[in-house]
């Protein structure tokens, strides 16, 4: 007989769990969650604090930085950051004017529109890079052994691999 567990979503109302959901699944994935969510907290919180760019703008930078010819089309950054299409076009639009990217058109598409790293976006990454590392060891890295890293790494790849087309 399997135990029903349930999400509490407030402290009056709770959702029921569906047999077919293991606990284990469920109690993996709001730990998960809860983790992120609390790790991003006190990272942009650090960020903020050392007075570097929003760690928003971080997260931008890095895929543009390691993208080919360092510049993604706009369409294919909104999938990898959690932010809605209109709150990224914002974003770019902020990160543009403080000279972090560049805006440009796209050849193939003259809809489409392709967003550059500069220097500038660059020389930030630089400097924030120490800061996040600091907050990746101290709030995620030192809770694991090195094999269970490379489980987690191998295994969330594994997941993001089988999620990418769906997306």
């Amino acid at each position: 007989m399997h135990n029903n567990i349930a999400l509490y979503c407030n402290r009056n109302e709770t959702l029921p769990v569906s047999s077919a959901i293991h606990e284990r699944q469920v109690a993996a994935w709001r730990q998960l969650l809860l983790c992120e969510s609390r790790i991003v907290r006190l990272v942009e919180r650090e960020f903020e604090v050392r007075g570097l760019v929003p760690f928003i703008f971080y997260d931008i930078l890095l895929q543009l930085r390691y993208a080919p010819d360092q510049a993604k089309r706009f369409r294919d950054i909104t999938p990898e950051v959690v932010l809605s299409r209109s709150a990224l076009s914002r974003c770019i639009d902020r990160m543009a004017a403080l000279g972090l990217v560049k805006k440009l058109d796209c050849a193939d598409d003259p809809r489409g529109l392709i967003i550059r790293i500069t220097v500038a976006g660059k020389k930030e990454l630089k400097r924030a890079w120490p800061i996040y590392r600091e907050q990746i060891e101290k709030l995620f890295g030192r809770h694991f052994k090195a094999t269970e890293l490379d489980f987690l790494a191998d295994r969330f790849a594994q997941i993001s691999r089988a999620l990418k087309d769906r997306t």
